[in-house]
């Protein structure tokens, strides 16, 4: 089978059942195990991404699954170059349970040497033990803006409006969003102070548990603003948008019924569209 074949589907979309109804000569069976064996051996070949050049940032977040009651983690990373405005995605590792810092080490591990020494930071969302792991490598580390917000619109959701402390919560959210960008220190001082204050109000026990975890790690949340040098993203947003991608995928083929099969159709689709655009931050740039 070609490699135009695999083409259409993991890029272009196309069914197996669309792309048989052109191949009247097999059957269908037969046409979807010459893919399966296509996409074995395009994925048993060496990794064919191209390592951009230069100083790098490396993004990574999880992609959740679970197969028979039990949770599985597919894990997902990609390589920004400092002065470059995409992300070149490596092949993805899956493992059992629930994300943790140990399977993201495995992942970190299996990148090249000569590469892992090029890299300067890590984006990546708030996990325990994620800080010692960039310290321990001497990366950068930034947290990723958008899971933080996503995290206090949660706790929002879960609270009526009409209770006590609504207005807290909303003060919370926009002041959590002025000290991201805060460039002033006087004034993301007066922020985190009055921030402090409304963590003390009546408003739920997540929010203000989030707020003090925010005031804690708020240096990590502006790694961006201390490190211009580096062009870091605020967000993992371009790991979320691939991971969008593979979900859509497995929608459409209905390929994803294993563990093993999202690991195979995964790498697949990545070797076929290993670059995403990816902005960074600059001081000449807003994004």
């Amino acid at each position: 089978m070609s490699r135009s074949v695999l083409h259409r589907v993991l890029v272009e979309g196309f069914t197996l059942v669309q792309l048989f109804s052109a191949r009247s000569q097999v059957q269908l069976p037969a046409f979807r195990y010459r893919f399966r064996e296509a996409l074995r051996q395009f994925v048993a070949c060496p990794s064919p991404q191209i390592i951009p050049s230069g100083p790098l940032v490396l993004l990574a977040d999880g992609m959740w699954f679970e197969f028979h009651g039990r949770p599985w983690v597919l894990y997902l990373t990609a390589l920004k170059p400092c002065d470059g405005n995409y992300a070149t995605f490596l092949d993805p590792m899956i493992f059992p349970g629930e994300e943790h810092v140990s399977h993201w080490r495995q992942a970190f591990a299996a990148i090249p040497e000569h590469v892992v020494n090029r890299i300067q930071a890590l984006v990546v969302d708030h996990l325990p033990g994620m800080r010692g792991l960039a310290s321990e490598r001497g990366w950068v580390l930034q947290l990723c803006q958008f899971h933080l917000m996503l995290k206090l619109q949660a706790h929002r959701r879960r609270i009526r409006h009409s209770v006590p402390g609504a207005a807290a919560r909303e003060e919370i959210q926009q002041l959590i969003r002025y000290a991201l960008q805060a460039p002033d220190a006087n004034q993301l001082t007066r922020i985190i102070r009055r921030l402090r204050q409304l963590s003390q109000h009546d408003c739920g026990k997540r929010i203000p548990a989030t707020v003090r975890e925010f005031v804690k790690r708020l240096p990590l949340y502006r790694s961006y603003l201390m490190h211009p040098e580096l062009a870091l993203p605020r967000t993992t947003n371009t790991v979320e948008s691939m991971g969008r991608i593979i979900r859509e995928l497995f929608r459409s083929s209905r390929a994803g019924s294993s563990p093993k099969a999202v690991l195979l159709w995964a790498t697949a689709l990545i070797r076929m569209r290993p670059k995403v655009t990816c902005n960074g931050h600059s001081i000449n740039r807003k994004n």
